[in-house]
């Protein structure tokens, strides 16, 4: 198979976050949260209220957004997210949704600190951009954050097409994102891979959209039953080259 088209996935694929994310007590004992940075901020916007409660909320609004997902996987976005973890909270009044998007923008920045691309993605994505048109098709609640993730890394100008769920409205792996980014392209599925990190929303996704699919499987283990088999798959990107050489 020649393809002409690379979609890539960005958290987990092209950036990581730092998995050091520190321990925060909760009533249920104490877990691992990307959350913990927003205790001050949280107990100054809204006093009167335990971070454990804040944490609590925001753990079950999310639960219920994945929950509701299926079958349209809307986005859902983050300014949402923390605006339902406040009415939980009880928290409802004119300055709510101004509060909730402090709060969002707050817990952004502090993610956007801790994505890190490895200097080798983006020699890779260079050369790669040399023969192939490149995309990229992302779940994520925030599309500004994204967007500049992208261009803190140098790597936004090398994707002539560049579809954040936040922005485009669903989530992989829905179609409908991928189609998205091929109409973007001017491509046609057969003519794209797409390269992931996740089972459920890359190889599930890109087969359901048409698409061939690389599964990024550092980890080596196998694929979840019920579960699309990925056309390829690799233990890291540095791999990647030498697949499309060979197909």
């Amino acid at each position: 198979m020649s393809y002409r088209v690379l979609l890539f996935d960005l958290f987990g694929t092209l950036v990581h976050f730092d998995a050091r994310m520190p321990f925060v007590r909760t009533a249920g004992g104490e877990r691992r949260s990307s959350m913990y940075w927003l205790q001050r901020q949280v107990e100054s916007e809204l006093p009167g209220t335990h971070f454990a409660e804040f944490l609590g909320a925001i753990a079950a609004v999310t639960d219920e957004i994945v929950r509701a997902r299926p079958p349209d996987y809307r986005e859902v976005p983050s300014r949402e997210r923390f605006r339902r973890a406040l009415l939980r909270l009880g928290w409802q009044g004119p300055d709510a949704m101004a509060v909730a998007d402090r709060l969002s923008l707050a817990h952004m920045a502090h993610l956007a600190e801790q994505a890190v691309m490895p200097a080798e993605n983006g020699l890779l994505l260079r050369a790669l951009a040399k023969r192939f048109r490149l995309g990229l098709v992302s779940n994520f609640d925030h599309g500004p954050t994204a967007h500049a993730i992208l261009r803190r890394d140098g790597i936004a100008a090398l994707f002539t097409a560049t579809v954040i769920s936040a922005d485009f409205g669903q989530r992989k792996p829905h179609p409908a994102i991928f189609h998205a980014a091929l109409r973007q392209l001017g491509a046609e599925p057969a003519e794209a891979l797409h390269i992931g990190d996740t089972v459920t929303d890359d190889v599930d996704g890109a087969h359901a959209a048409g698409l061939d699919a690389v599964w990024l499987n550092p980890g080596g283990g196998d694929v979840p039953a019920g579960h699309a088999t990925p056309t390829y798959t690799i233990s890291c990107l540095a791999e990647l080259p030498g697949l499309l050489a060979s197909v």
